[in-house]
């Protein structure tokens, strides 16, 4: 099948890649001349684990192409995404300026088409946006020989299993009022839905909110886990790891989603339980549970650089951070907790040396006021304390003699909980945890 893919940000590029992995002819189209003559190298601009291999590979089979040009790959394809970045304004909405754009110049492009398109939302968006979408094709093609469907079609990719979550879903989300346009969906999908039948259809409304929903539904497992390891911290001789275990082994609580942390962080979650929140209140309805959780997940990264400051003494303390994205096998910094919480430090007078494996755009943020580390040990030299932001694989067997060998303080904040307070305390180190404290005692 052939396939227009407009955006190749994450969700557009991954996307794009697997369809044309799977033998469709993919266009994947972008206004960024620099990140499409890049793209055309097979030089990959976000990191995904397995993702360059595919691109490179789809490239020399003739499968994927990337063109700045959008009209000629329209009027040649059966389906087309709009996979363009969705950014929160200043309130917390979402900003519909690059959607409605790319809808507006492919509805032109559609009046000089025939046959049956179908247009495919793909970008999270908010509850509601299918309308917009709708009413601009409408208006563009009265009269033109070209039929057409709407599709809402939510990614429900988690960034570091990218590759893996799209070969093997747990479920295909398609709302749509168009049969036909489902039955093309149905076809697209086929090769990644033949074990067993994933798709789900339902309205597009339904599509949009299902999208938000999920997102907004594990956000609020991580704020609440984050507040009761809060209240652990404030609770003499609590462990939120073992309260952890004894709540998530109720089967109907579990464990996903539910590990105490500095904080979330990416493009998705900030941003879809801000955005959910914000077009529910212009819809008349102020969601008073949803309105708290950004608010709760912000005072929990301000509350974890706090409580680091607290416990860190004298004027020009050595700092070492591993791992700064907001997750493992990403190099995305998006509303990274590394970021108000390094901040913080350095205000304090702080000198911060960081390692993390995919650190090109943490180095963009913080410029020269974070010292930059090529391996994990080669930033623990003389550090006074050492905190784990990010649970890279790499740092879940740390050599507490060598660490203890190498820096000149003491203090160890493990802000994943990935590690064992009792082993870094019986090497001389004073363990901090979120909601488990086990302070070595001299």
């Amino acid at each position: 099948m052939k396939i227009t893919m407009v955006g190749t940000g994450y969700v557009g590029l991954v996307t794009g890649t697997l369809f044309a992995d799977r033998g469709n002819e993919v266009v994947c189209v972008d206004n960024n001349e620099e990140i499409i003559e890049d793209l055309n190298n097979g030089k990959v601009h976000i990191y995904e684990p397995g993702l360059e291999r595919l691109v490179k590979n789809n490239l020399a089979n003739g499968n994927l192409k990337f063109t700045y040009h959008l009209r000629e790959p329209v009027l040649n394809s059966k389906v087309i995404f709009i996979a363009v970045g969705t950014p929160s304004d200043e309130d917390g909405s979402f900003d519909l300026r690059y959607v409605k754009s790319v809808a507006e110049e492919i509805g032109d492009i559609l009046k000089d088409a025939e046959g049956f398109k179908v247009v495919v939302g793909k970008s999270t968006v908010p509850q509601g946006t299918y309308e917009l979408v709708n009413n601009i094709f409408n208006n563009k093609l009265k009269g033109a020989k070209v039929r057409w469907g709407y599709v809402s079609n939510p990614e429900t990719l988690a960034e570091g299993t990218a590759i893996s979550d799209f070969a093997k879903p747990d479920r295909i989300i398609i709302g749509t009022h168009s049969d036909e346009a489902f039955r093309v969906m149905q076809e697209l999908y086929h090769p990644f839905n033949i074990q067993s039948d994933r798709i789900i259809r339902g309205s597009p409304a339904d599509a949009e909110l299902a999208k938000l929903f999920s997102n907004t539904a594990l956000a609020t497992r991580i704020a609440t886990i984050n507040e009761f390891a809060r209240i652990a911290d404030i609770t003499p001789e609590a462990d939120m790891d073992i309260i952890r275990k004894m709540v998530c082994e109720d089967q109907r609580i579990g464990y996903k989603f539910m590990f105490p942390s500095p904080g979330y962080g990416g493009s998705c979650f900030p941003k879809d339980v801000q955005g959910l929140a914000a077009r529910a209140r212009e819809n008349g309805y102020d969601p008073l549970l949803l309105s708290q959780i950004h608010h709760s997940n912000e005072a929990h990264k301000n509350y974890m650089g706090e409580r680091v400051q607290k416990l860190l003494t004298g004027d020009k303390v050595n700092v070492a951070v591993w791992g700064l994205t907001f997750k493992p096998n990403t190099d995305d910094m998006r509303d990274a907790a590394s970021v108000p919480i390094i901040e913080r430090l350095i205000k304090e007078g702080a000198r911060v040396v960081a390692y993390d494996p995919q650190d090109g755009k943490a180095r963009q943020i913080f410029g020269d006021k974070v010292n930059f580390a090529e391996d994990k040990y080669a930033a623990v030299k003389d550090a006074d304390a050492l905190i784990l932001l990010t649970e890279w694989k790499e740092f879940d067997a740390p050599d507490f003699d060598r660490l203890k060998e190498l820096m000149q303080g003491n203090l160890i904040f493990d802000l994943r909980n990935r590690w064992l307070p009792k082993a870094a305390n019986n090497h001389g180190f004073n363990y901090y945890g979120v909601g488990r404290n086990y302070p070595l005692q001299l």
